[in-house]
């Protein structure tokens, strides 16, 4: 039981196809070249991805949804649209949402999905059962669908009326068009700016760009022929994350370890983020710090608003090296003074070049742009994911955006949004709730030791409390890293399904902190009675996620075991 993933160039994006894949543990993916469809066997590869379909083989993707297979593209033209039983009439405007109709989806209660990039007016046949529409915000007229599914021969075809990769790419990590693109008011060229434009903020409070993610995950599970092992996502039963980090800025070393001392005494591990030519803490002190919590560079490029990327492409690197040589310590994860950026994927490619495996410059918020104060505004993401160039190539950098930040929710500024501990309490609520029930993802935040000195203790105490009340555990950012790049290494083989059994080996590079298999505890009627790790018997934990009951099972240390789940 594999997926299949079509790479027809070495620009499409199939590697990103994968890295959702990965992101959210479906991993029994490979890449296959379009030569292969013809001989794939629908019973051993149940479904095939065909990220692009300009320069494919249609006959040979046609022939295989024939013999039994599932046919996933995005954007389909020519035979394949027609083997679809779509006709394919034009292109859509901009500024797009999808609406689920068909079934649930992980995660919403009635939100629509932001949809950038490519879009295709398709007019669906007789045959063809639509899973959801893409529609224009504010606007009665031009809804047209969105996710469809035909019958071919003895197999099927789904067909995603937009480009799911790219679209999940141009939501996280902004449009390349907005690189530099300084907004009036604004002296510093950030992330946040890179925003693509999705129209109204309506779907600010759901990580719109995770759960798209997801729901394209789901309809390749549904159409595979047995309950789907995945990794999950979060340490152990976890219901989601606290990213607790703070930049350090110009704080003096008694604020600083009065946060961190705080932090360590709530249970939880923050990263500190120091600006290596400008702090007052020393080596000695860093090394005090590193006891319990985790430091990385904090490089201030605003001195250098308005010269060139180059430019501030050199200053980067020479600050992450100072840091490194100051502090004795790798840089492992990165945030920028002021959320300072440069160009678009060009300061990833430096930090991937320099060993920096984590970025948290993005932050979910609508900074110089409105009053909305929504968690997940603009980007809509919280899972990490790799960096990818719009050529398709991934960069070994992992995506990581961060939610809130202390000066800009809590502070005295003009641009703040002012909320007292009382206020920010009840919002909080909401966001945790949220994450708790629906959205079982990390929430990254910003507390300044000098601001917390000052302004928000408050609610940064709210925030470790509301966390351990809700069973969330409190990481750092490298603790996370580290978390990832463990599980990033794990795959799934020779993944099985007898009716009443599923078997698979799990092999990975290295052993993971808190690493779980999730299997649905039910299946076309049935239900999980038996877990076997290598023969052995294994308790596992129920848990609800995305409205789906699934069985965690804790992976044991080492790099390999053998699972059999047996279902009655």
């Amino acid at each position: 039981m594999r997926i299949a993933i079509l790479s027809g160039s070495s620009s499409d994006l199939s590697a990103y196809v994968a890295e959702i894949l990965k992101s959210w543990g479906l991993v029994l993916f490979e890449a296959v070249q379009p030569a292969v469809v013809a001989r794939l066997d629908a019973s051993d590869v149940p479904v095939v991805v065909c990220p692009v379909s300009e320069g494919v083989d249609e006959d040979a993707l046609i022939g295989y949804a024939r013999r039994g297979g599932t046919v996933v593209c995005f954007l389909p033209g020519g035979g394949l649209a027609r083997a679809a039983g779509l006709a394919r009439e034009g292109e859509q405007e901009a500024r797009l949402r999808l609406r689920v109709t068909e079934a649930p989806a992980a995660g919403l209660a009635g939100e629509g999905l932001p949809v950038v990039g490519r879009a295709g007016v398709y007019r669906p046949g007789a045959d063809v059962r639509v899973l959801a529409y893409l529609c224009h915000p504010g606007r009665y007229r031009g809804e047209d669908v969105g996710i469809t599914v035909a019958p071919v021969g003895r197999g099927r075809m789904v067909v995603f009326a937009f480009d799911l990769a790219l679209c999940v790419l141009l939501l996280r990590q902004g449009d390349p068009g907005r690189a530099e693109v300084i907004p009036p008011g604004d002296g510093c060229a950030r992330a946040s700016h890179m925003a693509a434009d999705i129209g109204p903020g309506d779907s600010g409070w759901v990580p719109f760009a995770d759960l798209l993610s997801r729901l394209f995950v789901d309809v390749l599970r549904k159409r595979l022929p047995g309950p789907a092992p995945l990794i999950s996502h979060l340490p152990g039963t976890a219901p989601g994350m606290l990213l607790y980090s703070g930049d350090e800025d110009y704080a003096d070393v008694a604020a600083t370890d009065d946060e961190l001392d705080y932090v360590r005494a709530a249970g939880g591990r923050m990263s500190l983020y120091i600006i290596p030519n400008h702090t007052r803490s020393t080596r000695a002190d860093v090394q005090r710090y590193t006891a319990h919590h985790d430091v990385g560079p904090h490089p201030n490029l605003r001195p250098l608003d308005g010269r060139p990327v180059a430019e501030r492409l050199l200053e980067f690197e020479r600050q992450v090296r100072m840091f490194e040589a100051l502090f004795g310590t790798p840089a492992r994860s990165v945030r920028n003074h002021c959320l300072a950026w440069a160009g678009y994927m060009d300061l990833a490619e430096v930090q991937e070049r320099l060993g920096v495996r984590m970025d948290a410059n993005y932050c979910c918020s609508a900074y110089m742009r409105n009053r909305d104060f929504v968690p997940y505004a603009s980007f809509g993401a919280a899972m990490p994911m790799r960096f990818c160039r719009p050529d398709g190539r991934l960069i070994e950098v992992f995506q990581q955006h961060t939610h809130l930040s202390d000066d800009g929710w809590f502070g005295p500024a003009e641009y703040s949004l002012k909320f007292s501990t009382q206020q920010f309490e009840v919002v909080l609520s909401r966001i945790f709730s949220d994450i708790q029930t629906r959205f079982h993802m990390p929430y990254g935040v910003i507390i300044h030791p000098g601001n917390w000195a000052k302004f928000s203790r408050g609610q940064g105490e709210a925030l470790l409390r509301q966390a351990a009340e809700r069973d969330m555990p409190v990481w750092s950012y490298d603790r996370w890293l580290a978390f990832w790049e463990a599980r990033d290494t794990w795959r799934f083989r020779r993944v099985r399904w007898d009716g009443r059994e599923l078997r698979f080996a799990a092999e990975g590079e290295r052993p993971c902190e808190g690493l779980c298999f999730a299997l649905p505890e039910t299946y076309a009627g049935a239900s999980l009675t038996d877990v076997r790790l290598d023969g052995e018997g294994q308790d596992w934990q129920r848990v609800s996620r995305y409205g789906e009951t699934l069985g965690l099972v804790s992976v044991p240390a080492g790099s390999a075991v053998e699972v059999s789940a047996s279902y009655a």
